[in-house]
């Protein structure tokens, strides 16, 4: 990705300029308490326990650019999104990656998800990405309405796939955008 990208700067729904640029190592205190922020029911169903202080610090720490590209929305310094490109650029999947995202409560249904979603559209073409791939619980109705409003069709449906941290056994939705 071109450096001279970032830092991109937003502006959502009530007019509020958000700035866009790469997840860095001295964001670690800033996106825990991020991610402490989240719905308890949305972080029981993400793929990482990132209420869990060593998750995060290795997120932070085992950055690796080659095949995760993380985002970070601020206002005013404050990280209000975060937004993940997981790619793998050799072997059969290198025309694919995967995509995932939260949004601060108090930032939803503001246009942020969707200008995330764009961002990471745009970085994902420079990088010759042919196909986004998003994996979403049906319990997570709004980003599973979401995905489909910005493109995402699904694509397969695996039932009791995802066991999330409370124990409980959901489906896993795949849905796919062609660029």
């Amino acid at each position: 990705m071109n450096p001279q990208y970032f830092p991109k700067f937003v502006r959502i729904g009530d007019g509020t300029r958000l700035q866009i640029r790469p997840l860095l190592k001295k964001d670690e205190k800033n996106l825990r308490e991020y991610f402490l922020r989240l719905p308890s029911n949305e972080v029981a169903r993400l793929k990482n326990d990132i209420t869990n202080p060593a998750v995060v610090k290795k997120m932070i720490y085992d950055l690796d650019y080659d095949s995760v590209f993380p985002l970070v929305a601020l206002d005013n310094g404050k990280i209000v999104g975060s937004a993940v490109i997981k790619f793998n650029p050799v072997g059969w999947t290198r025309h694919q990656a995967e995509i995932r995202g939260t949004v601060d409560p108090e930032y939803r249904e503001k246009g942020l998800s969707t200008q995330l979603i764009d961002i990471m559209v745009e970085i994902s073409k420079t990088m010759g990405i042919d196909q986004l791939t998003a994996e979403v619980s049906p319990a997570l109705d709004e980003a599973y309405f979401l995905c489909e409003k910005v493109g995402f069709k699904e694509a397969a449906v695996l039932k009791n796939f995802i066991k999330d941290q409370e124990g409980k056994y959901e489906d896993l939705v795949i849905m796919v955008k062609e660029l």
